[in-house]
């Protein structure tokens, strides 16, 4: 049997956490632990958590110096998880999350195999909608005009980007949904976490890109799900107010863009290997 911890990043919203941790305790598949980040909630939070869970040893809960967001807050229960636990198999959740599948972990883990990095499910929405599958275009030119385009909404000049047309004709690809998804020890070979400089959103974008750079895959798993309350930990963290949101994406789709370049840039560099070593040469005529 496969040994897997399990990370919950919380902020303010300690009712949620409790009901998901809950949730946890109904399933079939033995866990070694679970991390509870506390994001420098600035309510009693800690206390709460500390209290009703003090004689379980399987739950660690820790308290961040600081907000420091989605990203480098599950960082720091990912170490603390694969240091204290001693698993290379991580499941990262949102504390707005309710498993209600009790093979849950053992599906996911049923699926996995050598140079897969992340594995991820269906996400079940209130009313029992289905989340559909998110598809990017996540090249140069689709993560700048994304980002053109927050800008200019956020300017209120939205009819300028008719001026910059999207790419249509690029291949979207397929990308996890951030509120749940399981570590591997294949992606641990190379990365201890998420892409920590972003605070809030683009998380899954960049995770696919730091996969594609070591050649590994995600795996989109389609016969299990868990339940997303959804948009709670933004709705705890600034009310959803537009002009935080706008902020933050901005900021997020700059590390995506850099990542984008990147990957480009890796392209051509793997292109023009290859190329090499073929033996082929472009720009010149041979001579028959």
């Amino acid at each position: 049997m496969k040994k897997i911890s399990i990370v919950i990043l919380n902020y303010i919203n300690y009712k949620d956490t409790i009901e998901c941790i809950e949730s946890i305790f109904e399933m079939n598949y033995r866990y070694e632990g679970i991390v509870v980040v506390d994001n420098n909630s600035e309510n009693e939070s800690v206390k709460i958590l500390n209290k009703k869970y003090k004689d379980n040893k399987k739950i660690i809960i820790v308290k961040a110096r600081h907000n420091y967001g989605f990203a480098k807050g599950n960082n720091i229960g990912i170490c603390i998880a694969r240091r204290k636990f001693h698993t290379d198999f991580v499941f990262v959740v949102n504390n707005d999350t309710v498993f209600v599948k009790k093979d849950y972990f053992k599906r996911l883990l049923e699926c996995y195999s050598d140079g897969i990095g992340v594995l991820g499910s269906e996400i079940h929405l209130k009313g029992n909608i289905i989340q559909k599958e998110r598809f990017y275009d996540i090249s140069v030119w689709g993560t700048l005009y994304n980002l053109l385009d927050l800008y200019l909404k956020k300017l209120d000049k939205t009819s300028w980007l008719l001026l910059f047309p999207e790419n249509k004709c690029k291949k979207k690809v397929r990308v996890l949904h951030g509120c749940a998804v399981l570590f591997t020890p294949d992606f641990f070979k190379y990365y201890d976490g998420f892409y920590e400089k972003t605070f809030l959103y683009a998380e899954e974008l960049i995770l696919y890109l730091m996969c594609k750079k070591y050649g590994l895959r995600q795996l989109y798993v389609h016969d299990t799900y868990i339940y997303h309350k959804e948009d709670q930990s933004s709705q705890a963290s600034f009310q959803n107010v537009p002009e935080i949101i706008w902020h933050y994406r901005i900021q997020s789709y700059k590390f995506l863009l850099w990542w984008t370049v990147k990957d480009k840039v890796n392209e051509i560099l793997s292109y023009m290997k290859n190329t090499k070593r073929y033996g082929i040469v472009y720009g010149s005529t041979a001579k028959l």
